[in-house]
């Protein structure tokens, strides 16, 4: 992990002797290329001071100007200077270099006048489109929520269950087990609006995730704005517990967070084999159209086909379908294998069709 650090950040070399010991190379003399290839390879590129120090590994900052990536929130690598881990001290000044959600101790430049022209030089236009974002002071005293929650989460099976239009979970996956318990996010009464409260450890309810992994759950995005304002569900289905908060304020939100729409979760290498959330049976057409002729009947129970995603336009995807199903099959069934289009989406209740959350 340290070498990995070391290569993508900042020439990063273990001093010789009988201790060991990080040495740092100055960002602010690299040359062209590299700094190039170390702003391309960080997550984040944020100048900041640290004002409160929750754990000696966690700092929330004061953002003075950010180049790459938004936040108010950094980790410290663990560790010491053998290992190239730190810890934050209230007060410290210094252009921080975020690498796998971390900061290392050569990951801290000192804020010369220089480096900050260099890379105001390379900025990316999505940190200036966060400048315009509101971003209201955090509560104080908030610590991870060690009361144990029930894991009751909402399936998303349940053909009752209002999917909207996408997920929001921990950006990094190693968060995702425990990120409720440490969930610190402002939610706002609308797009640009005033503030409306602050989710933090403890207060969002088991009624409120939806599962997406194996005992891993998200949050549920309504709505999705171009602008990137999400209209977010942060209680059960009934209540009125809905709010807006921007992509802008889940990059700044501990754990940081990210949103991926459905179709782009539903398509990605995790997810096995998708089923119709209603058991009815449904229609594989040739074209992406109901009045497109039919393929193949797909059978109302889904433990009797399988579909694979090749495909996903507006409400439309096409599929693979094999019936049986060959999901978890060892030897696999011999069947017939049909291709074409299925809606898979609706503006109401979002996703027909969803996967496996817990494989087979």
């Amino acid at each position: 992990m340290v070498l990995r650090h070391a290569a993508a950040a900042l020439l990063l070399s273990l001093a010789s002797g009988a201790a060991l010991a990080c040495s740092c190379a100055d960002l602010s003399r690299a040359s062209e290329a590299n700094l190039k290839l170390r702003f391309a390879s960080a997550e984040r590129i944020v100048h900041g001071r640290v004002t409160e120090v929750p754990s000696p590994h966690e700092a929330v900052i004061e953002v003075i100007e950010s180049f790459k990536g938004s936040g108010a929130t950094l980790s410290a690598m663990p560790g010491n200077d053998a290992t190239c881990g730190f810890r934050f001290a209230p007060g410290e000044e210094f252009v921080y270099f975020v690498f796998n959600g971390v900061v290392n101790i050569c990951g801290r430049a000192a804020p010369r006048a220089e480096l900050l022209e260099r890379l105001r030089a390379l900025r990316i236009p999505e940190t200036l489109a966060c400048e315009g974002i509101a971003h209201p002071p955090r509560p104080g005293g908030l610590a991870p929520s060690t009361q144990e929650a029930r894991y009751e989460p909402l399936r998303g099976f349940d053909p009752d269950v209002a999917l909207g239009a996408g997920h929001v979970r921990p950006a990094n996956e190693e968060d995702r087990d425990d990120w409720i318990r440490r969930l610190v996010l402002p939610v706002f009464l609308s797009p640009g609006g005033e503030l409306k409260l602050w989710l933090t450890p403890g207060s969002v309810s088991p009624e409120a995730q939806l599962e997406t992994g194996y005992e891993t759950t998200s949050l549920i995005v309504l709505q999705a704005r171009p602008d990137g304002w999400l209209h977010l569900r942060y209680g059960e289905p009934r209540a009125k517990d809905v709010g807006w908060v921007h992509s802008c304020h889940l990059a700044a939100a501990t754990p940081r967070l990210e949103y991926e729409p459905w179709d782009k979760l539903l398509a990605g290498d995790s997810v096995p084999s998708l089923f119709f959330r209603a058991w009815v049976p449904h229609v594989l057409r040739e074209a992406p159209s109901a009045e497109a002729a039919p393929v193949a009947r797909i059978p109302a129970d889904p433990n009797r086909y399988g579909m694979q995603p090749l495909e996903f336009r507006g409400e439309w995807a096409r599929v693979r379908v094999s019936i049986p199903s060959e999901f978890c099959a060892d030897p696999k069934p011999e069947g017939a294998v049909h291709e074409g289009w299925i809606r898979w989406r609706s503006r109401e209740r979002g996703p027909w069709i969803w996967y496996y959350t817990r494989g087979c």
